[in-house]
């Protein structure tokens, strides 16, 4: 499936506070391999229309994506962009700087959704803490052999590290159960959902492998209760109890980063407070 939707509307709807001149870049792949990601669109075009922004759909098949977002002008005209899609194991390290330069250098505030965190592992999870060389000072664990290649071809450009840009660095998950959503401050980016938080249905708890400087946590989930690994005669119940911050923002350069690590499936996309975290960070990054 290759495409690119461009979905333009203007009209503000209810009692929207956003300006209709703030534009809004929605990145994904589709159909997706773990994720429903045409089902997921559709939720935020709803999202969309409810919040009245001025928004545009970038989709396309995994590989076909990864090519075009390597393009320097993604972002050009646009007040917000929300990446929401899955590289893992990604090595295309010219689309992951340009990703990276969008909000650095350009000023587009981004939001990183879900398994946006878990991509382009090879810059900062599947390698060695002395790769990227002394001058460093991050966490990050580099494939040696991608930033040997990197340095040779381009010298005077920083090698991309991934889950540097997100603020925190993610490298895996705990098992779909439910989790408790807690506030860990009052934010414009959570400003609809209650006090006591929410909890939701069977969800992923994203690890917190490293955080950079600057971030500040906005949610922190909690999973308690039984969880299962392997399969067949494999199959093995053990006890979870564990938590992790699971949405934040962390400026970047010129702008910022608003991460949400929740939203692995249809069933939490449509989860009225999963919506509305979604609608208040983009506001906020629109501010």
């Amino acid at each position: 499936m290759k495409y690119l939707m461009l979905i333009m509307l203007g009209v503000l709807v209810g009692c929207s506070s956003v300006s209709k001149t703030q534009k809004v870049l929605y990145v994904t792949t589709e159909p997706g391999k773990h994720h429903d990601y045409t089902a997921q669109r559709l939720i935020f075009e709803k999202v969309a229309l409810e919040a009245g922004w001025d928004y545009t759909v970038h989709s396309n098949e995994h590989y076909e994506q990864l090519k075009q977002l390597a393009d320097s002008d993604l972002t050009k005209g646009y007040d917000a962009v929300i990446y929401n899609f899955c590289f893992a194991n990604s090595k295309d390290l010219l689309t992951t700087e340009n990703l990276i330069k969008q909000t650095r250098e350009k000023g587009t505030p981004a939001m990183v959704i879900h398994c946006s965190m878990h991509s382009f592992w090879a810059t900062f999870k599947n390698g060695d803490p002395k790769a990227l060389g002394s001058d460093y000072k991050g966490q990050a664990k580099a494939d040696a052999e991608e930033v040997k290649k990197w340095k040779a071809t381009y010298p005077d450009r920083e090698f991309p590290v991934w889950g540097d840009f997100t603020g925190i660095a993610s490298t895996g998950h705990g098992p779909k159960i439910p989790m408790k959503v807690e506030k860990c401050c009052e934010h414009e980016a959570t400003k609809s959902l209650a006090k006591g938080g929410y909890t939701t249905v069977n969800a992923e708890l994203y690890n917190n492998y490293y955080l950079v400087d600057g971030v500040q946590p906005l949610l922190r989930g909690v999973q308690k209760g039984m969880g299962t690994k392997g399969r067949g005669k494999n199959k093995k119940t053990y006890k979870v109890d564990d938590e992790a911050i699971i949405m934040w923002q962390v400026p970047q350069g010129k702008s910022e980063v608003v991460g949400l690590t929740t939203g692995h499936s249809t069933e939490e996309w449509q989860q009225k407070e999963f919506q509305l975290l979604i609608k208040d960070a983009v506001n906020y990054l629109l501010k």
